[in-house]
């Protein structure tokens, strides 16, 4: 089985997974918006930023590089967060 680097699993959360949020929100509910908000981004958020240690450790990330940078990483989750909550009170006409 092939391993797959901090580096490549760092980038698929940041181009695959979270876009992938807004996929189909149309369908989801209340109960996925908050658990979605107050489990599923904060512990990606927690994954993502040990990925990015990790990345920095193995020598796959330069020590500024974006990709790997923590407050960076806090900002996408944040902003994130601010725009499904967004979509999902445009989607179900309560914003």
């Amino acid at each position: 089985m092939a391993m797959i680097s901090a580096r490549k699993r760092l980038e698929s959360i940041e181009s695959n997974v979270l876009p992938s949020m807004f996929a189909g929100i149309i369908i989801k509910d209340e109960k996925w918006l908050r658990k979605t908000l107050e489990e599923t981004l904060p512990n990606l958020e927690k994954k993502a930023i040990e990925l990015a240690l990790k990345c920095k450790a193995e020598g796959g990330c330069s020590e500024n590089e974006l990709l790997c940078d923590e407050t960076r990483i806090r900002e996408l989750f944040k902003e994130t967060c601010s725009k499904l909550e967004k979509e999902f009170l445009i989607r179900t006409g309560i914003g």
